[in-house]
């Protein structure tokens, strides 16, 4: 609910507004018998984060899985089977060791309706896993109406987390504010509430974006608030703030996905580092990148959440220290992939010629390309017509070989 361990609420009454609803979620846990709960409200409501607070004022262990890391029947079965039938936990070899750390668990699948069309038979394996646990399971949900969720409705109960009301979420940004020594006028501040929809996690983004000019005030206050950031906003995050539960949630609000990201940050972090933060920063990401590269060759999703912490608080902690409070940078896209779009076009004739003449010269178009074509325009001078009519070249490719 928070973005850093400081302003984490430590029990479940510190969060504001919804003690009926939470003591309905507590009461289900405390007294499981069957069946799953399946809690839902908008983005930043603080639906997940209850969870994991509960959790640990009731001294269990809990098991999360997000719904992106679900692709197929055979995941979800793999991961979690196991683990919601078995009266054991996991980690420990005796009921007295066992007694003594923990007294029991709690199953949290996260963001169910994030499942798409091509997570065949996930919603069916979550099914059975409720139908067999022994263990209190919790989903959430952002969408309730969700078709996906709909699946579910006949194993769960609904809870409807609402979000906090505008003197609530003032009350909560006051306490981060002085938790985190940020100085502040309370229209301002009363502002930000009012304009973050009830939104807890956008807004402490907000707040934190707000305040890199030394505090918030009327000139320091985003001028509205946005379900969508921008990129120069998440970059500024990332840049500005050795916190790494700030920076973690940077590109949450985006509408890129990480690789987009990581050609912005690949861009831009020598505009804010140097030296050996500048080494540490590129090692971050040249690491977020393997795992991207794994997430595409072995279509291992649960690496996501490994290259999300490194183009995010990897390459925030690079720095020892934070840089400024006002940035004057002008952050600007990669220019990689148009450099590689120019080239392909400047390219393009040279392969299409070079494929009409791996047919002729019955070789493949790599070898034309390597073994045929560094000659072919010293030898077209020869006979320039007969060499265009037998390869059959178009005007635009014939113009390239006489340029």
């Amino acid at each position: 609910m928070y973005l850093t361990n400081n302003n984490v609420p430590k029990r479940a009454d510190e969060f504001s507004g919804r003690g009926l609803e939470l003591k309905q979620i507590k009461n289900f846990v405390e007294n499981y018998k069957f069946g799953a709960m399946l809690i839902h409200g908008q983005t930043g409501c603080g639906k997940t984060s209850f969870v994991h607070v509960l959790a640990k004022e009731l001294g269990l262990e809990i098991l999360e899985l997000n719904a992106s890391d679900i692709r197929n029947k055979e995941t979800l079965l793999s991961v979690m089977k196991n683990a919601a039938t078995n009266t054991r936990l996991m980690g420990f070899d005796s009921d007295m060791e066992w007694s003594q750390m923990k007294k029991g668990k709690i199953i949290l699948i996260d963001e169910v309706d994030a499942l798409s069309s091509k997570d065949r038979g996930a919603v069916s394996a979550i099914s059975e896993v409720i139908k067999e646990s022994k263990w209190p399971i919790i989903l959430t949900a952002n969408d309730i109406m969700n078709d996906r969720v709909h699946d579910l409705k006949k194993k769960c109960r609904f809870m409807e987390m609402p979000s906090p009301e505008c003197e609530d979420m003032y009350s909560i940004l006051s306490n981060v504010c002085a938790l985190n020594q940020i100085n502040y006028d309370e229209h301002s501040l009363r502002s930000l509430a009012r304009q973050s929809c009830g939104d807890v996690r956008a807004s402490m983004i907000d707040l934190f974006v707000s305040s890199f000019s030394g505090g918030l005030n009327k000139d320091s206050i985003l001028p509205e608030r946005l379900r969508n950031r921008n990129v120069e906003d998440s970059l500024r995050l990332i840049f500005n703030t050795t916190k790494a539960g700030i920076s973690l949630s940077a590109f949450e609000n985006t509408d890129m996905d990480l690789h987009d990201s990581m050609m912005w940050l690949e861009e831009n972090i020598p505009k804010e580092y140097c030296g050996i933060e500048l080494n540490k920063a590129y090692d971050a990401l040249s690491k977020a990148d393997v795992y991207l590269g794994r997430i595409r060759k072995w279509q291992h999703w649960r690496f996501l959440v490994y290259a999300n912490a490194l183009l995010t608080a990897g390459v925030s902690l690079s720095k020892t220290e934070e840089h400024r409070k006002v940035t004057d940078v002008n952050y600007s896209r990669n220019t990689r992939p148009l450099k590689y779009w120019i080239m392909n076009n400047k390219n393009a004739k040279k392969k299409a010629i070079a494929e009409k003449l791996a047919v002729k010269c019955h070789v493949s178009k790599r070898k034309a390309l390597k073994c045929f074509m560094p000659y072919f325009k010293i030898q077209h001078s020869n006979n320039i017509k007969g060499i265009c009519r037998e390869l059959s070249l178009d005007e635009e490719q014939e113009e390239w070989i006489t340029d």
